[in-house]
């Protein structure tokens, strides 16, 4: 006969004291009948406690009759345990509490990782991403192909853009763009041209004809030094004199003089902000998607200064963000900047204009600067002149020579 499969103490069991003469003579009947007990302490002639599985505590009553007095200790497993739990409407609004938040603060993203990036720093990417809606706490239903175009058009010299989600994590991955160009083979003829348009300034040439002299206008393509070398052959016996050719790879350097011609603009008038002492104190918090601005609301004045002291900023488990808002009114009145200052600023904007436009280490000239004032702008010109090195190789394809000569006289 098979034993039928009652389960495991794990599921449910109870521990009960029984109290009655006869002790061994029940627990013997209970194993004829297949009713597993374990944990059997004898405490006296008439008293012990045991532990059996719940199915089998109505059998158990029924082999015990009226003889024994039973109490139930405790009942274990994780069928009661579960029971106990979702019995109280409280755990139970918890569980769902717990459930929800976890689904909540997976449509959010709680850290950004970039990578690939080598001339733009870290902040300069962030606030590129920011400006496109992708920063940390913001919402995962961002346009992630329009998170990238913003960078493609914001960023320059960037060859591939990647962005994923891995979750909660916004991994960016940059590759730049760099023009190298291929240098010839040192066993191949080459010139080495111009790459850039300037005025020849100076050449040193290693190997190769100088083909643009100090002052010449060269632009991108005209060939500096030439790799095309003219022989002489005074040979004995020849009839007048030959002139043949040879061909060389060009090296050396060539500088030169790199004009620049950039516009910027400044205000013509500087706003004088009075406070007039009214003013308006409020707070504002942001929990995920959920945003509300007290200070804002109550806000009716034309003109005013915001301020605010954030006293909490987290991102995990949700987004959160919590701060202290004053908004001050206040009288804005126009002001004409000075000359100092158009200046002052003026120089500002050329050395950004020589940071952001030329090479490294490269060496400035000349800088002018020329003010043009509108009716509420003041353009800013500024003219630059650097020293700088230019040229490229280019290989010679002798079977071209003669489409290449005619290049060179275009």
């Amino acid at each position: 006969m098979l034993m039928k499969n009652r389960g495991s103490f794990l599921e449910h069991s109870v521990t009960i004291k029984v109290e009655g003469f006869e002790q061994q003579k029940l627990i013997t009947e209970c194993m004829r009948k297949d009713i597993p007990l374990k944990d059997i302490h004898i405490l006296s002639d008439i008293e012990m406690i045991l532990t059996l599985m719940e199915w089998d505590y109505q059998t158990f009553l029924k082999t015990a009759k009226n003889k024994y007095r039973i109490t139930i200790l405790r009942e274990r497993g994780y069928k009661p345990a579960a029971k106990k739990a979702f019995g109280k409407k409280s755990t139970i609004v918890g569980l769902i509490l717990f459930a929800l938040i976890l689904y909540y603060q997976s449509t959010f993203v709680s850290e950004i990782r970039i990578l690939g990036y080598e001339s733009f720093t870290e902040s300069e990417i962030r606030e590129s991403l920011k400006e496109a809606g992708l920063y940390e706490g913001c919402s995962k239903s961002v346009d992630l192909k329009a998170v990238k175009l913003h960078l493609y058009n914001d960023l320059d010299n960037i060859a591939w853009i990647g962005v994923k989600y891995i979750g909660n994590l916004a991994e960016v991955t940059i590759a730049e763009g760099t023009i190298t160009p291929k240098p010839v083979d040192k066993s191949k003829p080459c010139d080495i041209i111009a790459d850039k348009e300037g005025y020849v300034e100076k050449t040193i040439a290693r190997e190769g004809v100088v083909a643009a002299p100090q002052g010449t206008y060269v632009k991108p393509g005209d060939v500096l030094i030439s790799g095309i070398v003219p022989v002489k052959s005074t040979a004995y016996g020849t009839p007048g004199v030959d002139t043949t050719e040879r061909y060389v790879h060009s090296e050396g350097e060539v500088y030169a003089r790199i004009p620049y011609r950039l516009n910027y603009y400044q205000e013509r008038y500087r706003d004088i902000k009075t406070p007039t002492g009214n003013s308006l104190v409020g707070f504002r918090i942001e929990i995920g998607g959920f945003k509300l601005n007290s200070a804002n609301i109550l806000n009716h004045y034309d003109n005013s200064v915001y301020e605010e002291i954030k006293l909490i900023h987290t991102v995990r488990p949700i987004p959160i963000s919590f701060g202290i808002v004053k908004i001050d009114e206040v009288i804005v009145t126009e002001q004409e900047r000075s000359q100092e200052e158009i200046e002052k600023e003026g120089n500002r904007q050329a050395r950004l204009a020589i940071r952001e436009n030329l090479p490294e280490n490269v060496q400035i000239l000349n800088k002018s600067l020329k003010f043009s004032p509108g009716e509420n702008i003041i353009g800013v010109a500024i003219m630059l002149e650097a020293l700088e090195k230019i040229g490229m190789e280019k290989e010679i394809v002798i079977g071209n020579t003669t489409d290449r000569g005619t290049e060179d006289q275009n």
